[in-house]
């Protein structure tokens, strides 16, 4: 299904603002800061065995996994990749990138036929100056993810 953003927002915003609280990682944002993001993200569809984002490369999105699953792998040195996560409805990847403003440090791959909401880096920024408490969150998420993939 994809999911067109621009008929979602004129239709019912409240109602996706409200699936958006939902999310882990939005859960801290006030319904005005909620529409603000929501307003600027865009959805995307990837087919089974996409790769979503390449370890490596620079970052400038963050992802929202809407439906689907999606897969997070590294790769460590000359052993090739291992998977650190399985991603599901309503997870999120791609923060740790744009929170230490440093490249991808993981792949993701769509497992299954996938549609992310994404948020440009610019928003997300927006947001992390905007609300402390959102900032801290994916400072929390980030160093807990940095640490798995150490482990990985």
């Amino acid at each position: 299904m994809k999911v067109n953003m621009k008929m979602l927002l004129e239709e019912d915003l409240d109602w996706f603002v409200e699936q958006m609280q939902k999310v882990r990682a939005f859960s801290v944002l006030s319904h005005k800061e909620l529409k603000h993001v929501v307003s600027q993200m865009r959805s995307f569809h990837f087919r089974a065995g996409t790769t979503i984002v390449s370890q490596g490369e620079q970052a400038n999105l963050f992802f929202i996994v809407h439906e689907g699953e999606v897969e997070v792998s590294v790769k460590k040195f000359f052993f090739g990749e291992r998977q650190v996560a399985i991603l599901n409805p309503g997870d999120f990847f791609g923060e740790s990138a744009l929170v230490s403003d440093s490249k991808r440090n993981a792949t993701v791959t769509a497992k299954t036929d996938t549609s992310c909401f994404v948020l440009l880096k610019p928003s997300f920024n927006f947001m992390l100056k905007q609300n402390p408490l959102f900032k801290q969150n994916m400072k929390v998420v980030f160093s807990r993810r940095k640490l798995q993939l150490k482990n990985a």
